[in-house]
């Protein structure tokens, strides 16, 4: 009966531990999904709305300087994204009366930054060129009320980054706390197990000290070994309720783990590639054609500046492998308008001369991916040609879409092409890509001079109606 009473002891002691761990388990459980259904999305929902005001900012004063309706385009993107990411934390925040007040707050100061500031600096704009009073003024003020808006949405940001160390510390105290529980279960049945020594010396004390000795590893860290238990039947399934608890402390240990490190990884990709596509990438690009350009204006120097090129080319190719698997540095169709005009503007600082810029029709909804991949390509190697060969005082890039096709167009009126000049590798490798997607590839001669490159692709989707104008736009040098 004794021996009956001690067992059933250590199996109490084996029950409670598993009822405990299993709540802890089940706190832990939850403190992954609210960090993945709630405090992950508010936090990127958070710099959404914190990204979407700067471009409103950049859009209005660029426009407030400059006068070019191009400028504006953040300025209307970057509302859209703000209403998006408001009513998607608003949602999120619903619970959190405290998080739901800083949105309210930021909110509201976007909304007076833009009705004192913005929107009327747009409009007094369209009419025509403001005094430098007026300009000056206006920044002033505009930058008090922006950094009121930027002060509210650190607030916000804050507080979403307090409650995910919140949730992950509970994560923590959860894990410890089974930890905790699992130690001083082994710790009790070791002891109820010395108790019982001369009760059960002939039939349990081997199988009972093997389980003791396995028991204290697991204790001590080694949840990577597996704890077996020979000998009397009620002992073995002591053993394997101890062995059900190693594995789900183990695997709920690599839960934390793993949860730890999506989040570090998920932040570190994000700024590894925005850095890296926004800044580096697009500066070697200008650096390579700002060397071509330098080779063409003094042949001379062609054959020192020509490995510089080449081994820029090099770096550029291994930077966009190594982000190749980065979402945010991806050609899309989505992204396409955006690459397309960040990359005229870097190659004017090459060439000298901003080439003109013109796109027509509603260009997302008219390639895929890949259709998109192959104009960036087809741009990128033309402008690259026109720094090489043209010398050309002026240039312009048309980019057209209408129910039928894509029509990229690429024209200086520099010296043209010269007659005993072999078909360059890179022209060549573009027309082969378009002509596998269905489109061609052209160069010829402007008859007043320079040269044309022309290149058209079958639409890649659905037709839609003749563009409205308002999908149109400009940039002029």
């Amino acid at each position: 009966m004794t021996v009956w009473s001690l067992v059933t002891v250590l199996v109490g002691i084996v029950v409670l531990t598993a009822l405990v761990t299993g709540m802890a388990r089940m706190r832990v459980a939850a403190g992954v999904t609210e960090l993945a259904g709630e405090l992950m999305p508010t936090q990127r929902e958070t710099r959404a709305l914190t990204i979407a005001s700067v471009d409103q900012e950049t859009g209005q004063r660029g426009y407030l300087l400059l006068g070019d309706p191009a400028f504006l385009a953040p300025y209307v993107s970057g509302r859209e994204a703000e209403a998006r990411a408001a009513a998607a934390l608003t949602t999120l925040l619903r619970a959190d009366p405290a998080a739901g007040a800083d949105l309210a707050a930021a909110t509201a100061a976007a909304a007076a930054w833009r009705t004192e500031v913005a929107e009327p600096n747009i409009a007094a704009r369209r009419a025509g060129p403001l005094p430098t009073e007026r300009v000056a003024a206006s920044e002033r003020r505009g930058k008090e009320l922006f950094d009121v808006l930027r002060q509210r949405l650190a607030a916000l940001q804050e507080r979403t980054a307090s409650r995910e160390r919140g949730a992950l510390a509970a994560i923590d105290a959860a894990q410890r706390t089974a930890n905790v529980v699992a130690l001083g279960a082994v710790v009790l049945a070791f002891g109820v197990a010395v108790a019982s020594v001369p009760l059960m010396r002939r039939r349990m004390v081997r199988p009972l000290v093997g389980l003791q000795a396995q028991a204290e590893r697991t204790a001590d860290g080694a949840y990577q070994t597996p704890i077996a238990v020979t000998g009397p039947r009620d002992l073995v399934a002591i053993g394997d309720a101890v062995e059900t608890m190693r594995t789900s402390l183990l695997r709920h240990g690599a839960e934390l783990t793993d949860a730890r490190l999506e989040l570090a990884l998920r932040d570190a990709r994000d700024r590894l590639a925005a850095e890296v596509h926004d800044n580096s990438i697009q500066r070697l690009f200008a650096l390579g054609l700002a060397l071509q350009a330098a080779a063409a204006r003094h042949p001379a120097a062609e054959g020192d500046l020509a490995p510089l090129v080449d081994e820029t080319d090099a770096i550029v190719r291994e930077l966009r492998e190594l982000i190749a698997g980065l979402v945010r540095t991806e050609v899309s169709a989505a992204t396409l308008r955006g690459q397309v005009f960040d990359l005229v503007r870097d190659c004017g600082r090459a060439l000298g001369i901003t080439p003109a810029l013109e796109i027509r029709g509603p260009l997302e909804e008219a390639v895929t991916d890949e259709a998109a991949r192959e104009l960036l390509a087809a741009l990128r190697e033309a402008l690259g040609n026109v720094a090489r060969h043209a010398r050309a005082p002026s240039a312009a890039v048309r980019l057209a879409v209408d129910e039928a096709r894509v029509v990229l167009a690429v024209e200086d009126d520099g010296v043209g092409v010269p007659s005993d000049l072999a078909p360059g590798e890179g022209l060549a490798v573009v027309a082969a890509r378009v002509e596998r997607l269905g489109g061609t590839l052209a160069v010829t001669p402007r008859p007043t001079g320079g040269t044309l490159v022309s290149w058209q692709l079958p639409r890649t989707r659905d037709a839609t109606p003749t563009p409205d104008p308002a999908d149109t736009a400009r940039t002029r040098p």
